[in-house]
């Protein structure tokens, strides 16, 4: 990612103004200042275009994720990439499954709406799961999420880590959707993430500054 952050100009300020439009102009900062931004600037996207992520677009953001460090080099984690539209209409169908009748939170309490993606109609679909057996294994898995969702921001892509889908994964009724996606035994799915092309630039929501305290 360093490498890739800094190949010739490197990527971070706004070519549009416009608020349903992604940011995307270049700047000739440095890799620090680049490195920085690459965080700071990044959004949950929750509206994609239909362009489909590239093979060397996901090749570059799994190569990230599974260079996430993990407790005892362990990489307790599966990762399935599916841009497959049939496998992808079966997941959101499991999940209006799971929802239907139930108050949810966040945009999964959309799920009434007509048209409803699970997915925010996101082209590609990443599925982590993690080893059961493996205490460690959440926290090893969110920092290779956070790997994914960086690396993809700095190409221009949007993501959004998908909580509410993990219970509907994980129902005993749904196993075979995990078999279907290879998903070994003794796994568990712990997150997911919508991949695509944002077609909305979201400002960032507030921080609590208050919750850091530095004690000298």
């Amino acid at each position: 990612m360093k490498k890739l952050l800094l190949s010739g100009f490197i990527l971070v300020s706004l070519l549009s103004c416009k608020d349903n439009e992604a940011p995307k102009t270049y700047y000739t900062g440095s890799a620090t200042q680049a490195i920085l931004d690459n965080m700071l600037t990044r959004r949950s996207i929750r509206k994609y275009t239909d362009q489909q992520v590239s093979q060397e677009q996901i090749d570059t953001i799994m190569k990230s994720a599974i260079f996430a460090p993990s407790a005892l080099n362990k990489q307790p984690w599966e990762i399935r990439v599916i841009q497959n539209p049939k496998i992808l209409a079966e997941i959101n169908q499991r999940f209006l499954n799971f929802a239907e009748g139930k108050e949810m939170q966040g945009s999964a309490a959309k799920y009434k709406e007509p048209g409803f993606s699970i997915f925010h109609h996101a082209p590609t679909l990443i599925v982590m799961a993690i080893d059961k057996s493996n205490p460690t294994a959440k926290l090893d898995a969110g920092i290779s999420l956070q790997n994914i969702l960086l690396s993809a921001h700095a190409l221009n892509l949007g993501t959004c880590p998908l909580g509410s889908l993990v219970t509907a994964l994980n129902l005993p009724e749904n196993q075979d959707l995990l078999k279907l996606l290879n998903i070994p035994e003794g796994y568990e799915v712990g997150i997911n993430i919508a991949l695509g092309y944002p077609a909305e630039n979201p400002k960032a929501p507030i921080r609590y500054s208050e919750k850091v305290k530095i004690i000298k």
